[in-house]
């Protein structure tokens, strides 16, 4: 999360800018507000010819200066200090919400990918992956009772003998999961059944329950000193339980009705029909940029994705592109793109924090479930530009992450507003923007492409930074968006 600075708290495009010059007016006296490198904020004096200058302090670092008679200096710079406090928490409490929200979004997720499929085997996988993703653990079982009552592992992590483990079928962990149907945590509790030794160290386990059934049991370990496991943790596991166990019945109980040929049928020429529809509107998207040289991938994980992208000229030469992510896939998620960008295409505004706000009034208008990421910005020929970003991956320049300011995602709260930051693309230099879809490759070892990575691979063109994330392998959509000033 970016550093709290003096200019984001009393400079000219701050909220408190206003009111402070009116304070400093009502003070009285020779009064300036100035930044860590001496520059005026607010006031007209310069510091550097004040006798006494009191610092502005935050966290125990020099934000910046007040400069003119000590005792309205003094109480000035208290404020300022408590303004700081306050514009850190806000910000620290907007990144834990976006925490949250990736928490929800990968809980949707799941019971996406669960929704489809047919095979046990498919479905615990998909559960135990992404109950990794979420929770630590370096073991994993999903064990679920066959129709004669007996105990099968559909999928694990971690190489050990499943039969006797601690977290196993035989384990004495998981017969107290049949038996009461509550979720349990057992923290720093020795393996003895182990390979070499080695310590359970934590265990976290729930039970899959099919109306007032446990038909099987989820379960993670942690062998790692140190390693715990909390009641968040719990929870988590218990809703993927719920998710799990449904979709497991449901693939059991149903199979014959889901799999026939003819709805198979069906449902495939949908997608088609929907993922011929995405392409032409995302085509339709993006217009000829006179004064920059614009590239685009758009690489759907399934037949129609959640990814989109929009880019139109402005009659001042200037270029506006957005690119963002809806929750979801497949169909539910392909009308919300079409939805997205028919608002777009009527958009009036060229401000990015305006459009964002537009935007995200129409999607909480709509009552659609779920949420949208987007980053939006407008450059200018030379390769100044403003950006405003609404919980998206940020741009790059040149290997370099863009800082952004942290905001939520569009279509969660009526009037949420967007704040904006500039800055200039160098000559020569290319800005990227991307989804997710490109650090969260996931390799077929599970390793994760991740953002060390992904900075140098900005570097590089918009379809070489997308056929890198598919070769180390795709899980999501993939769309690459990169702008050049000519």
């Amino acid at each position: 999360m970016p550093g709290i600075s003096l200019k984001a708290v009393a400079g000219p495009r701050s909220t408190s800018h206003a009111a402070l010059q009116a304070i400093l007016i009502a003070v009285g006296g020779d009064l300036a507000i100035a930044d860590s490198q001496g520059r005026a904020l607010v006031g007209q004096s310069s510091p550097a010819n004040s006798k006494t200058s009191v610092p502005i302090l935050h966290e125990g670092a020099q934000l910046g200066v007040v400069a003119g008679d000590e005792g309205s200096a003094r109480a000035i710079a208290l404020l300022l200090s408590q303004m700081a406090a306050r514009e850190a928490e806000g910000r620290a409490m907007a990144a834990e919400v976006l925490h949250l929200y990736r928490e929800i979004h990968l809980i949707e997720e799941l019971s996406e990918q669960l929704a489809p499929l047919l095979d046990g085997e498919a479905i615990a996988k998909a559960a135990l992956d992404q109950a990794q993703r979420l929770i630590a653990a370096n073991r994993g079982v999903v064990l679920f009772m066959d129709q004669t009552g007996a105990l099968q592992t559909l999928a694990r992590i971690g190489d050990e003998d499943a039969e006797t483990s601690a977290i196993g079928p035989r384990s004495a962990l998981v017969a107290s999961i049949l038996e009461r149907g509550v979720a349990e945590i057992v923290n720093d509790q020795p393996d003895s059944s182990s390979r070499n030794g080695q310590g359970a160290g934590a265990m976290l386990a729930a039970p899959l329950r099919a109306g007032e059934r446990t038909v099987g049991v989820i379960a993670l370990a942690h062998s790692d000193e140190g390693g715990h496991y909390s009641s968040a943790d719990l929870k988590l596991l218990n809703t993927i339980g719920l998710q799990t166990a449904t979709a497991l019945e449901k693939a059991r109980l149903f199979s014959d009705m889901v799999s026939s040929e003819r709805e198979r049928a069906e449902y495939a020429a949908e997608l088609k029909a929907a993922s011929a529809v995405q392409q032409l509107l995302l085509e339709s998207a993006s217009r000829p940029t006179p004064g920059f040289q614009v590239d685009s991938v758009y690489l759907p994980a399934k037949e129609a994705g959640g990814d989109f992208f929009y880019v139109q000229p402005s009659g001042d030469g200037s270029l506006l592109a957005i690119v963002g992510d809806v929750s979801g896939k497949g169909l539910t998620a392909a009308m919300r793109v079409a939805m997205i960008l028919g608002v777009l295409s009527r958009e009036t505004s060229e401000e990015p924090a305006e459009i964002l706000f537009h935007l995200n009034n129409a999607l909480v208008a709509q009552g659609q479930l779920g949420f949208t990421t987007a980053c939006c910005l407008r450059i200018a020929p030379g390769g100044d530009f403003t950006l405003a970003n609404a919980g998206h991956i940020a741009p790059y320049i040149s290997g370099e992450e863009l800082e952004t300011i942290p905001a939520l995602p569009l279509g969660l709260v009526p009037g949420s507003t967007y704040s904006e930051v500039q800055g200039k693309v160098p000559p020569g230099e290319r800005l990227v923007l991307m989804s997710d879809g490109v650090p969260e490759a996931r390799s077929a070892s599970g390793e994760l492409l991740g953002f060390e990575q992904l900075a140098a691979l900005t570097r590089l063109t918009a379809g070489e930074i997308a056929d890198a994330a598919c070769r180390f392998g795709q899980e999501d959509d993939i769309t690459v968006l990169t702008i050049t000033p000519l």
